[in-house]
């Protein structure tokens, strides 16, 4: 059974009693006007934790976990709740939060806590140690800002908890552990368990992993690290970006890192680096991590397990006006997309359903409580101008070979970025000269990439497909040979050309039909994509050669959740209804294949979509062209 944190009538690992379970009084703490949004999709993500806190079963496994919707388990990092349960606690001066960040705590010392000091990523599926740097900062943040909610003996107990997590991450972390969001979120751990723990030492450790840090910004300002090497390179020269990662936790460690310490020097870079990933938010306030390195985890509103962009892009909006609306949209985006108390992983899981993995809620809801801990306060300002809002025609971001593209209303993205976070096995982001993104700024998103096959990388941290909806979503050419796919999106080493040319940007791939894996077919066959964007939509051509007898297919999945309903004008038109237009899709010379009534779906980002195609006749092009009505 599930309630809100009551049955906890044992002493815990932690030396817990019974009484002191029972929270102290609370007084409520008034949220300023600039903050209650925050405060109020908070309340709404502890409510929905609360509802689903496991109680009452006989012995302690399961009592004061979290079982997730989605997942049908509990996550073994719930326990980071003790940060945004006791901050909701001092907002709402009410005791069940308090009550149930201690019932987390206990569940945590009962099933993830080891003697080394460490905590683990879950009870079973992933030993990985790493996470005790988040827990850590969790545990930290909470007893420095809302210590004073817990009676003294739990108060003492999680700071003799605390002392041993930091005994195990000071010879565990190196700057080289893990991908690049581990060292760098150690920085700010660090910082915390200074103060948390009266450790001078400690400032000394942070300081060198914030100053060891600075290494990994490129040029242009993109943090770089996220894979296997950090610091390697592809064939083309790139390093591992993941777009998710860096804006929802290590610029918001390194930001927070900088604020408490007064680095401003480091501060610096973070906002250089916060303005060069802004240029990736959409007008609705998702984040384009078409591209990224681990975009298997990629949501619309951000990425999986990670924390928000909230820490980094509010807390230093004194610097950057902008800042605050790429927190404000994105915080409203978020919560568009949470129903019944949790966040869901993207605006169409609900509708193509799919449960929440309760993951998403708990890790977010931390990003909220240091808004609400943290943030100074901003005079009232109209909406900002973003990046993505105003048409400027091409951006090449060389060093992870994508090519944004802004004209008229619609927003692109092609890529040929080839460091493969999954190789050998393969199957990561889209590649090949894709466009990875079509948007349009009234009717949202049109095309979407998702894997080039979805696969459960990390297995406890994301979901599975329940059906055969469950279809990959990047527009591609493809030839299905057996249980192979080979598709123009796995070609790693693909040639990609981009110019802007009158009125428009054109975009040209080339390169071979390969699986996941980089196979190629024998005989190989060989595709080249045009791309044309302008003012009034996407024209494109598809061409293979070397086909002879095989079937090859240009397949657009073109985005529509089910409650969009589609009309097809005849053989080799379809229109879409969108919530103020519609969108067209037609083929100029071959029909345009594919059932309107039933919708793919898949979990990366989280979007349904209308699987459209048309046959490809070895050496002749074949067109599509996308626009608006």
């Amino acid at each position: 059974m599930t309630g809100q944190g009551e049955g906890l009538s044992r002493r815990g690992l932690l030396g817990v009693s019974t009484a002191a379970v029972l929270a102290p009084a609370v007084a409520r703490a008034a949220v300023r006007a600039d903050l209650q949004p925050y405060e109020r999709l908070l309340k709404t993500w502890c409510d929905g934790l609360l509802a689903r806190q496991v109680t009452g079963l006989a012995g302690q496994g399961a009592n004061g976990g979290f079982l997730c919707p989605g997942c049908g388990m509990v996550h073994g990092r719930v326990a980071d709740t003790v940060y945004p349960l006791l901050r909701m606690a001092r907002t709402s001066g009410d005791a069940r939060y308090v009550r149930a960040a201690k019932a987390a705590q206990v569940w945590s010392e009962h099933n993830v806590s080891r003697p080394d000091g460490s905590w683990v990523n879950d009870v079973f599926l992933n030993d990985w140690k790493g996470i005790t740097v988040f827990r850590a900062i969790a545990l930290s943040e909470t007893l420095l800002h809302h210590g004073d909610l817990l009676d003294a003996s739990t108060r003492e107990a999680w700071r003799a908890r605390l002392a041993r997590a930091f005994d195990f991450l000071d010879g565990f972390m190196k700057i080289d552990t893990g991908n690049i969001n581990y060292p760098i979120s150690t920085a700010y751990a660090f910082s915390l368990g200074a103060e948390a723990l009266g450790r001078d030492a400690y400032t000394a450790k942070a300081r060198d992993f914030a100053q060891a840090s600075l290494d990994f910004f490129t040029p242009n300002g993109l943090l770089f690290g996220e894979g296997h090497p950090q610091r390697g390179r592809t064939a083309k020269g790139r390093p591992p970006v993941d777009l998710g990662y860096n804006v929802e936790e290590s610029l918001p460690a390194l930001a927070m890192y900088g604020l408490r310490t007064g680095d401003q020097a480091l501060l610096d870079q973070v906002v250089t680096s916060l303005r060069a990933h802004m240029e990736f938010m959409l007008p609705d306030g998702g984040w384009d991590n078409s591209w990224g390195t681990r975009n298997f985890k990629w949501t619309w509103w951000g990425s999986r397990t990670s924390d928000g962009c909230h820490p980094a892009y509010r807390l230093l909006a004194d610097r950057d006006p902008r800042f605050a609306e790429v927190s404000a949209r994105n915080l409203a985006l978020m919560a568009a997309c949470t129903h019944d108390g949790l966040l869901y992983g993207g605006p169409h899981y609900r509708a193509a359903g799919y449960k929440p993995c309760i993951h998403h809620t708990f890790s977010h809801a931390k990003a909220l409580a240091a808004v609400l801990d943290l943030a100074q306060p901003l005079a009232t300002a109209p909406r900002a101008e973003l990046p993505r809002d105003r048409p400027y025609g091409l951006k090449p971001i060389p060093e992870i070979g994508t090519h944004l593209a802004s004209l008229g209303p619609w927003r692109a993205t092609f890529t040929d970025y080839d460091f493969d976070y999954l190789a050998p096995a393969g199957g990561g982001h889209a590649s090949g000269g894709a466009i990875s993104l079509l948007h349009h700024q009234a009717l949202g998103p049109v095309l979407a990439a998702s894997m080039t096959r979805y696969k459960a990388v990390e297995i406890s941290n994301q979901q599975v497909p329940i059906d055969a909806a469950h279809q990959p979503l990047t527009l591609r050419i493809e030839v299905a040979q057996g249980k192979d796919a080979f598709t123009s999106i796995a070609d790693l080493s693909a040639r990609l050309e981009v110019v802007e040319r009158g009125d428009g940007v054109e975009v040209a791939a080339f390169g071979r039909l390969k699986t996941p894996e980089g196979r190629e077919l024998e005989p190989p066959v060989d595709f080249s994509l045009a791309y044309r964007l302008t003012s009034k939509g996407l024209e494109l051509s598809a061409k293979v050669t070397g086909l002879g007898s095989r079937t090859a297919r240009l397949i657009a999945p073109v985005v529509a959740s089910k409650g969009e309903s589609a009309v097809r004008r005849d053989a080799r038109a379809i229109a879409i209804a969108k919530p103020g237009g519609s969108i067209l899709v037609a083929s100029a010379g071959s029909d345009l294949d594919g059932d309107v009534g039933t919708r793919i779906f898949n979990l990366v980002p989280g979007l349904q979509a209308m699987a459209l195609s048309i046959k490809l006749r070895d050496g002749q092009a074949a067109s599509l062209v996308i626009s608006a009505a």
